[in-house]
C-alpha cells in the first residue's frame, strides 16, 4: 500500500462519482442524497434503461451490462466509482484503479472481496472495501473494540427488520447466504451456516435473541499483526422470522435456497410486511478465557439508508484527506466509528432511534 499527496489525486476528474447498480434500493437513496451536492456531476449506470428519481442537476443515466467488456472506456477516468452490484467482475474493478480511480464497494460476499482485493494489488488507485452497513458501520464497531489488547474475540451480530421489503439484490444475498460453506475461524474447517447459532442482546433492556451464523468480510477488524478471531451472525426481526430459517439450515436445506435464490426472492415479495423498519448491530468483544470485555449496540434507521449515508460520508472523508492510500484498504484505513456516528447524526437529526449502547469491563 502506498501513500501521495491529494493534490495529486484526482487531476481533471475531481468531481466525476459513478454508481454501478444506481437503480437499486441503495443506489436511488444515494443519488438523492446527492441532490445536496451539486459539485458533482453523478453517474448511474443502470443495466436497464429507467429513469431516475431525482433532482441531481447534474445527473448521468448511463446504460451498461457492468459484466460486459469494455465497461471501464465507458466511464469517466480517475472518478470514484461506488459499487453496488456484485456483477461487476474484478478486472473491471482493476481496470478503473489502474487508471488512477477509487472504488468504493458495498459487497457482503466475502470470496467476491477476496477476488476485488487481489485485483487492486499494485493498481495506482485506491479500493476500499465494507462500505456500508454490514460491513462498514459493523466492521467500525468491532476495530473499535478490538483496539483493547485483550479481545481475542469479536461476534457481531446483524439483525434486519421486515418492516419493508428489501431490494431484489438485498434479497437474494440473503438466501444465497444461507446455502455458502464458510471456513470456520476457531477450527479451519468447513461449517454450514446455522450450524454455530449465537444469542445476541441486541438492547439492553431485552432477552437475548437468536442469530445464525454466516460469513462477512472482517478485514481491518483486528490490527496488523494482531491474533484474533471474527464470528458474523444474522438475524431478523420479529425473531419467530430467525427461527423458522433456522430449521431447514439444520435440515441441510440451505444449498437449496441458494440455488433458488431468484425465485424465493419474487416469492418474499408477497409476503406481508411484519416486525420494524430497522437495523440493529451488536459487536462483542471476548478476552482469551472467552469472559466478555465490552460490546457496541446500535440501532438505526432502514439499512439501505444506512448504507448510502454510510457511502457518503466516506467519500467525504476521502476528498477532505491530505493524503490518498492506494491499492487495497477497508473502511477502517478512513474513517473511525465516532466520525461515523456524528456523521449519522447530522443526516438523521430527528431520528430518536439512532444510538449506541457500549459497555465495558474494567481492567
Amino acid at each position: 500500500m502506498r501513500i501521495e499527496s491529494a493534490k495529486t489525486r484526482r487531476a481533471g476528474g475531481a468531481d466525476n462519482l459513478v454508481i454501478l447498480g444506481g437503480s437499486g434500493d441503495v443506489g436511488s437513496r444515494l443519488i438523492s442524497l446527492l441532490s445536496d451536492h451539486e459539485g458533482w456531476k453523478v453517474w448511474a449506470v443502470f443495466r436497464r434503461r429507467r429513469p431516475a428519481d431525482s433532482a441531481h442537476p447534474n445527473l448521468v443515466a448511463i446504460t451498461l451490462d457492468v459484466a460486459s467488456h469494455g465497461v471501464a472506456d465507458a466511464l469517466p477516468e480517475d472518478a470514484i466509482v461506488i459499487n453496488l452490484t456484485e456483477a461487476a467482475p474484478p478486472g473491471l474493478v482493476a481496470e478503473v484503479l489502474a487508471r488512477g480511480g477509487t472504488v468504493l464497494d458495498t459487497s457482503a460476499t466475502p470470496n467476491y472481496v477476496d477476488g476485488l482485493v487481489k485485483a487492486a494489488d499494485g493498481k495506482d488507485g485506491c479500493l476500499i472495501t465494507g462500505v456500508g452497513t454490514a460491513p462498514g458501520l459493523s466492521t467500525l464497531m468491532g476495530a473499535d473494540l478490538a483496539r483493547d489488547a485483550r479481545v481475542r474475540t469479536v461476534r457481531i451480530g446483524l439483525e434486519l427488520g421486515m418492516g419493508r421489503h428489501y431490494g431484489q439484490a438485498a434479497a437474494e444475498w440473503f438466501f444465497r447466504t444461507l446455502g455458502q460453506p464458510y471456513d470456520d475461524p476457531i477450527t479451519g474447517r468447513s461449517a454450514f451456516p446455522g450450524m454455530n447459532p449465537w444469542r445476541f442482546k441486541f438492547a439492553r433492556n431485552e432477552a437475548p435473541r437468536l442469530a445464525l451464523d454466516i460469513a462477512f468480510p472482517d478485514a481491518g477488524i483486528f490490527p496488523n499483526g494482531r491474533e484474533g478471531c471474527v464470528r458474523s451472525y444474522l438475524a431478523v426481526d420479529p425473531p419467530l422470522v430467525t427461527r423458522l430459517f433456522a430449521v431447514p439450515q439444520r435440515l441441510g436445506l440451505g444449498r437449496w435456497m441458494a440455488r433458488h435464490s431468484p425465485r424465493l426472492t419474487q416469492l418474499s415479495q408477497w409476503l406481508p410486511n411484519i416486525g420494524p423498519t430497522r437495523t440493529r448491530i451488536a459487536a462483542v468483544a471476548f478476552d482469551s478465557d472467552g469472559k466478555e470485555i465490552a460490546s457496541h449496540l446500535f440501532e438505526g434507521g432502514d439499512q439501505a439508508d444506512l448504507t448510502a449515508i454510510m457511502i457518503l460520508l466516506t467519500v467525504q472523508a476521502i476528498c477532505s484527506g491530505d493524503a490518498r492510500q492506494t491499492g487495497g484498504t477497508s473502511i477502517v484505513d478512513h474513517l473511525d466509528l465516532a466520525q461515523v456516528l456524528r456523521g449519522l447524526r447530522r443526516h438523521f437529526p430527528d431520528a430518536e432511534t439512532i444510538h449506541t449502547n457500549t459497555w465495558r469491563r474494567p481492567n
